[in-house]
């Protein structure tokens, strides 16, 4: 029996997987974690990663780190994607982060977070040879993959993450109308876009996957304590997320964290994240999403199960 982890520093959410694989390649879940740490605050205002926000995420990571041992401290492979990738002190930030709890982490390109965010998700969802398109919502990006199959065909990236628009666009909770009328004009100009740049074909099926997407499925199906094994493979609606956004918009933050799906952290940022996820399926004609549990972080896994010297 073999064991492995992965971390994915996101811009929003930091997550831990280990994974114990036998010889025939089936797979049991040691942990799954994940923190809210908000690594990419401020980064439209400040341009780099600001000081409280490198703490909690450091601080999360020592948690990962201590799970880790735990479990036998196996090999572990570390990414992070668009806030570090982005921030002038990015470097700084992977320095610290290894002098304080000696993780090495990789800062990858979009092309690779592309990749292997398709490989984790095919990995427990079937893909029929599909015409597909794969979003995945971040905090500071969006990154769209159009694939047939598991092959990719074309991908995008965009500034399109959930505390990014969060910041610049919604500010009060109840939601200002001319404030998310603001953010809905925005967000049509840049899936236009994105839209133009995916235009190799419709895509039959449309996948979601990230923390704002499993977050819609947990409250539309009202599944709570948080069960990866219900959320993964749940097929919404458009008029039910429709319907569901109408009513957050209406409530107060804490008025939402009444919600028990609701994950603490999430409260003011899934405005944002609802309205991409709408704004996505009318702008490529779907009106059902299905839901992925797995995606990057899983993805790092099973690229680490193929690394040479770990098979070794």
């Amino acid at each position: 029996m073999k064991k492995i982890a992965s971390i994915d520093i996101g811009s929003n959410t930091v997550r831990l997987l280990i994974l114990e694989c036998d010889e025939n390649h089936k797979f049991q879940i040691l942990a799954s974690r994940r923190v809210i740490t908000r690594l990419g605050e401020g980064m439209d205002v400040h341009g780099k990663l600001i000081e409280s926000r490198i703490s909690a995420t450091i601080s999360a990571l020592s948690t990962f780190l201590h799970d880790c041992r735990k479990n036998g401290n196996p090999p572990l492979y570390a990414v992070a994607t668009s806030a570090v990738r982005e921030a002038s002190n990015g470097k700084e930030f992977i320095n610290l982060a290894r002098e304080k709890t000696g993780i090495e982490i990789e800062i990858i390109s979009w092309e690779d977070e592309a990749r292997l965010t398709l490989q984790g998700v095919f990995w427990k969802l079937p893909h029929e040879n599909h015409k597909t398109l794969t979003f995945d919502i971040g905090g500071g990006s969006t990154e769209f993959i159009l694939s047939k199959g598991k092959n990719i065909v074309n991908f995008c990236s965009s500034p399109l993450g959930v505390v990014r628009l969060t910041e610049k666009f919604i500010h009060q909770h109840p939601v200002n109308n001319n404030e998310y009328e603001s953010l809905h004009t925005h967000l049509s100009n840049e899936l236009q876009a994105i839209k133009k740049n995916l235009s190799d074909f419709i895509p039959q099926v449309l996948i979601g996957t990230a923390g704002t997407v499993t977050t819609l499925a947990a409250l539309i199906r009202n599944i709570y304590p948080y069960d990866p094994e219900k959320i993964h493979g749940t097929l919404l609606t458009r008029q039910e997320i429709e319907t569901l956004l109408q009513d957050l918009k209406i409530k107060s933050l804490s008025e939402r964290l009444d919600l028990k799906p609701l994950e603490p952290g999430r409260e003011d940022l899934i405005i944002a994240g609802t309205a991409i996820v709408l704004k996505t399926m009318k702008m490529f004609e779907c009106e059902t999403l299905l839901v992925s549990e797995y995606s990057l972080r899983e993805g790092i896994t099973l690229k680490g199960l193929e690394n040479k010297a770990y098979r070794d």
